[in-house]
């Protein structure tokens, strides 16, 4: 999903991008069962659901972070960013305040399948 189109805030991103990199890695029938958990075929949104995935992503993220190694400029200025901001992450708490656009974007994943 190409996350650029929604024109995210850069404290949204954070959140998106370890969605989004959680999603491409599910197992395509995985990925349509766990969208479908979120958004019900009325296009309700299951608040719990949706909570848990981005719990699952922030800690995937976390993972894979000991993985990146350290650089120079912007990525390590990047880097330092995602490290010291992904283990602030509440999921719950996203869900209570979640922009509209985040919204949309889960929508859109889950009918692009």
């Amino acid at each position: 999903m190409d996350i650029e189109k929604y024109g995210f805030e850069r404290t949204d991103l954070l959140v998106v991008t370890a969605v989004n990199a959680y999603l491409k890695k599910l197992k395509p029938e995985v990925k349509r069962e766990t969208l479908s958990e979120i958004v019900k075929k009325d296009g309700v949104i299951d608040g719990p659901a949706l909570t848990a995935l981005i719990e699952s992503a922030k800690t995937a993220a976390m993972i894979s972070l000991d993985a990146w190694q350290p650089g120079e400029g912007d990525y390590q200025k990047t880097l330092a960013f995602i490290r010291e901001q992904l283990p602030t992450v509440n999921g719950k708490e996203y869900v209570k305040k979640m922009p509209e656009k985040f919204l949309r974007f889960i929508t859109d994943c889950a009918t692009d399948g």
